[in-house]
């Protein structure tokens, strides 16, 4: 499966909100997401879904994915609380051959290490907010885990500047 992993923007400070699931993205998280995703769309396909945590920020984000890529974005509740293993469980039951996930670190990145270098150490990774990574993953019970290929890691920044006149 391809996993296109795509981390919320900018939100408000935890502080500022009722509680970590309803903290919103902020006017600035929202319109540098949006010019995140316009490069995004530069650089890769179009996912067959897009499966997002059901947290505001996160449910923003995929709505201004969705809006790019033309499509409905789906909330999981797995995808808010980050237990890598239980993504890979929900994944497993999925039919598509190319998923974009919207959500949270620090799970997306340890998301990426397990599936790509089980074996090492966690937090070599971090996928900043509006970044996104490109997995060639082994999801599938037949396939071996941990062979997974990062095929890229892009900066929010670069992703805006892929966005051109966007």
């Amino acid at each position: 499966m391809q996993l296109l992993l795509f981390r919320h923007g900018i939100a408000e400070p935890p502080e500022e909100a009722d509680s970590d699931a309803s903290r919103a993205l902020t006017p600035r998280g929202a319109d540098r997401t949006l010019l995140a995703a316009h490069g995004l769309a530069r650089v890769t396909d179009r996912p067959q879904a897009i499966l997002t945590s059901p947290k505001t920020r996160a449910l923003q984000t995929a709505a201004i994915a969705a809006e790019v890529f033309d499509m409905a974005p789906e909330p999981v509740d797995v995808l808010a609380d980050g237990d890598p293993r239980r993504v890979l469980a929900m994944l497993r039951r999925r039919a598509e051959a190319s998923v974009m996930l919207i959500g949270h670190e620090p799970w997306m990145s340890e998301l990426i290490e397990t599936l790509c270098m089980p074996k090492a150490p966690h937090g070599f990774l971090e996928l900043k907010k509006a970044g996104a990574a490109l997995v060639d993953a082994p999801i599938r019970l037949d396939e071996p885990p941990g062979t997974g290929v990062l095929r890229w890691l892009i900066p929010p920044r670069v992703l805006r500047s892929l966005a051109g006149g966007h």
